[in-house]
């Protein structure tokens, strides 16, 4: 990629770094590149989850998500919401990343799609009790694990 096309597209430019593992260059082009608009506050919590900067992301990307309310905004990127509830399950929030998931569809983006297919086989490998639970929004700290990198741009 030329210099050119990733000063056009930034955005495009980190999701070759990222797919090249090149996350603390990632990192330093979302602070080279200087915008603080939320695509760009997305792209720093990818980058600190794929470093496994779990605290700093989950702060940064809770703060993009909710946005100084109380609840998320209905307005709120399903994409961004995703990536948040993936900091949370790697923090082992399981309750709270699956009761953001639940209220986000698969056809919204294919990262959520992916999420969505992940928490059905972490599901099937629960016991009946902790299936029922799950069935009554209760679920278990069974760790979740991804079968991808986390987060999504």
């Amino acid at each position: 990629m030329t210099e050119k096309t990733s000063a056009q597209n930034p955005i495009e430019h980190i999701r070759q770094l990222l797919k090249a593992k090149e996350y603390e260059k990632a990192l330093l082009y979302v602070d080279q590149v200087g915008q603080n608009n939320s695509p760009m506050k997305n792209a720093r919590g990818v980058c600190l989850l794929r470093q496994g900067k779990i605290e700093s992301a989950l702060k940064l990307l809770r703060d993009l998500n909710f946005a100084g309310q109380i609840c998320i905004p209905s307005d709120t990127p399903p994409l961004y919401q995703a990536n948040y509830a993936t900091a949370l399950l790697m923090k082992g929030y399981n309750q709270e990343a699956l009761e953001i998931l639940s209220g986000l569809k698969a056809r919204q983006h294919p990262y959520v799609a992916a999420m969505h297919e992940t928490i059905a086989e972490w599901k099937r490998g629960l016991n009946p009790f902790q299936r029922l639970g799950c069935l009554l929004r209760l679920y278990p700290r069974k760790p979740v694990s991804l079968k991808y990198p986390p987060g999504s741009l």
